[in-house]
C-alpha cells in the first residue's frame, strides 16, 4: 500500500474515532445538582403530573454496547440523579438496579426515567 494511501485511511480514520468519541459525550450536570432530583414510583404519581425526559442510559444507541455498572444501588442512585439533572429532569421514575452478574463481575446494572414535573 502507497504510504499517501495510508496516511489518508489514517487521517480517515482518526477522524471517524474522534467523532465517534464525540457522539458518546453526556451533558453533564453540575456537582450536587442530583440532589434535588426526588426518586418516584409509578403509584406515588398519576401520568398527567409528569412527562418523561428520557429512559437513562438505555435510549443511547451504545446501550447496545456498554451501559454503565455500579459497586452499590447508592452510587447507580446518585449516578441516575446526577443524569436526570443533566437532561433537566426534577425526577426519576421507575429506578431500577439488577445484579449483572456475567455481565459486569458482579456489579449492579440500574436505570430508570427522567421526569420533569408538570
Amino acid at each position: 500500500m502507497p504510504s499517501s494511501t495510508r496516511i489518508l485511511l489514517a487521517t480517515v480514520l482518526a477522524s471517524v474515532v474522534s467523532s465517534g468519541c464525540a457522539l458518546w459525550k453526556q451533558p453533564a450536570a453540575p456537582a450536587g445538582a442530583g440532589e434535588k432530583i426526588g426518586v418516584y414510583n409509578t403509584t406515588q404519581l398519576t401520568p398527567n403530573q409528569y412527562r418523561i425526559i428520557q429512559h437513562i442510559w438505555t435510549d443511547d444507541w451504545h446501550s447496545n454496547i456498554r451501559v454503565p455498572t455500579f459497586g452499590t444501588v447508592d452510587e447507580g442512585v446518585s449516578a441516575l440523579k446526577q443524569r436526570a439533572a443533566a437532561v433537566g429532569g426534577t425526577g426519576l421514575l421507575n429506578v431500577m438496579c439488577l445484579d449483572a452478574r456475567g455481565y459486569s463481575d458482579g456489579r449492579l446494572l440500574c436505570y430508570g426515567d427522567a421526569i420533569k414535573m408538570n
